[in-house]
């Protein structure tokens, strides 16, 4: 076979493989957010999927792996964003800007946004099962939420094992989890997560001040 067309059929293999690869992220995240997280098996994602368990093994691992997936590909557009936002607000300001970005864009349709339904479906997951929750977002070295952690650091000018870092991390999983609300709900489109995330935020800002009654909270304190 001349080398042009051995380039071609291995540049059209690696192509099919991205878009299996790619249709196993988008029926896991789907068949996940549906049936929940525990009751979503490797072989009923394969089937989806059409494909063999063997297959979906080329892939990836198990089902965790996935997911994990789907989480890095979330972080990969966030810090993204994260680096865009000026130097001139904090970074905790700079961490909410960067997730309304995403999720408003992927509510949008936007160009180069992540696709609605791998947002939605990242959501429900995570708001769904006990397994992930606040580990899908706090600071794990190494983690799928590494682009995020990097991109954190490098705005800082800091090494990314700095305590502030982690602090950092750690306080917007709070915020992320508080924004989801209660564990096993239902939490709506990506524009309605992100309503709600300004809402929290506005409260976490409030409380960087003495509390009173004659300066009533933002709304938000229900968590929903």
């Amino acid at each position: 076979m001349p080398t042009s067309a051995r380039d071609s059929a291995l540049g059209l293999r690696e192509l099919k493989k991205q878009r299996t690869r790619a249709t196993i992220v988008d029926v896991a995240a789907r068949l996940c957010a549906d049936r929940g997280y525990e009751n979503t098996t490797v072989d009923q994602i394969a089937a989806a999927a059409d494909i063999s368990p063997r297959t979906f093994s080329r892939y990836f691992p198990n089902k965790e792996a996935v997911i994990g997936a789907l989480i890095e590909e979330i972080a990969e557009h966030v810090a993204g964003a994260l680096c865009r936002q000026p130097h001139s607000i904090t970074e905790h300001e700079a961490l909410e800007r960067a997730h309304l970005e995403v999720l408003r864009a992927a509510e949008a349709n936007a160009p180069g946004a992540m696709g609605f339904d791998r947002v939605n479906g990242f959501l429900q997951i995570v708001n769904g099962s006990p397994l992930l929750g606040l580990a899908a977002f706090t600071y794990r070295p190494g983690s799928p939420t590494r682009p995020v952690i990097e991109a954190l650091a490098g705005r800082m000018g800091i090494d990314e094992n700095h305590a502030a870092v982690r602090i950092l991390f750690d306080t917007w999983a709070v915020l992320m989890a508080a924004a989801l609300g209660t564990p096993g709900t239902d939490v709506g489109g990506a524009g309605a997560v992100a309503d709600r995330i300004e809402e929290t935020y506005a409260l976490f800002t409030r409380l960087w001040r003495p509390w009173g009654p004659a300066d009533p909270p933002p709304s938000g304190g229900s968590g929903r």
